[in-house]
């Protein structure tokens, strides 16, 4: 891939409804809708999934005990419950938490760009549904949903196509608009492609169970692999968004 001058700006993952809608899977070389937004801590920059090929990185190190979690929060005018809370760059983060999985522990956020009109609670389903699967990464890690930021080794945020090219270039990395990437602190999905998934995947639900775990394996360190053969399952950490040579389409790294 190439690289992009870093830009200052700082940088989410199914069951539930679609948060935003589609009415067909996005062809992998098509250009999204320009939306342009006020864009907005662990382990290095990592690979994106990207119009070019990436290599590896490692991610963050693991933590050894479950954090406190409580973000300033929004309160529910009835109720007095945080329906979420609000990160320092204005994100929307996903109130409460959730835990699947055993081993290293891994701190994560679901954040929501306010631009892209989606529900933080909503996404957060579609990220612990993706996370909390027997076929994903809680085999092999203790996956931990916080409210704080601060608290969180990763941090999952849905975002316009504008405002994850510029997280990305954080990293130097060039997400044309399309893609989503992790630039070392920020898991940074691309809501055209949350909205629309991509050629090849049987609905958007399941592209975006694919995305949060793709996402999350360069978290763990993952680099990108190939197809291994015509009409064998895709490894999760192929870059399914760009197409699938020959593979059939999957969202587990234990399928």
């Amino acid at each position: 891939m190439r690289r992009t001058a870093a830009l200052g700006v700082a940088a989410v993952v199914a069951a539930a409804a679609p948060v935003l809608t589609a009415t067909a899977p996005a062809d992998p070389g098509a250009t999204p809708p320009v939306v342009t937004t006020p864009a907005p801590v662990p382990g290095p920059p990592a690979e994106a999934d990207t119009a070019r090929p990436a290599t590896a990185a490692p991610g963050p190190s693991a933590a050894t005990a479950d954090p406190d979690v409580g973000a300033g929060a929004d309160a529910d005018a009835d109720t007095g419950a945080p329906p979420h809370g609000r990160s320092r760059e204005g994100f929307l983060v996903a109130a409460g938490g959730a835990a699947a999985g055993r081993g290293p522990l891994l701190r994560y956020t679901v954040e929501v760009d306010p631009a892209t009109g989606a529900d933080p609670a909503a996404v957060a389903a579609v990220a612990e549904t993706a996370l909390g699967d027997v076929r994903s990464w809680g085999r092999q890690r203790r996956l931990v949903r916080v409210d704080d930021p601060d608290a969180a080794d990763a941090r999952l945020v849905l975002a316009p196509p504008d405002v994850v090219d510029a997280l990305c270039a954080e990293a130097g990395l060039d997400t044309a608009g399309v893609y989503s990437c992790w630039n070392g602190r920020i898991v940074a999905l691309n809501a055209w492609r949350w909205a629309t998934g991509a050629y090849g995947f049987p609905d958007v639900a399941t592209y975006r169970l694919y995305l949060v775990n793709h996402e999350v394996g360069h978290v763990l360190g993952y680099g990108h692999v190939a197809c291994p053969a015509p009409g064998a399952t895709a490894p999760l950490m192929m870059q399914q968004s760009k197409g699938l040579d020959g593979c059939t389409a999957n969202g587990w790294p234990h399928p």
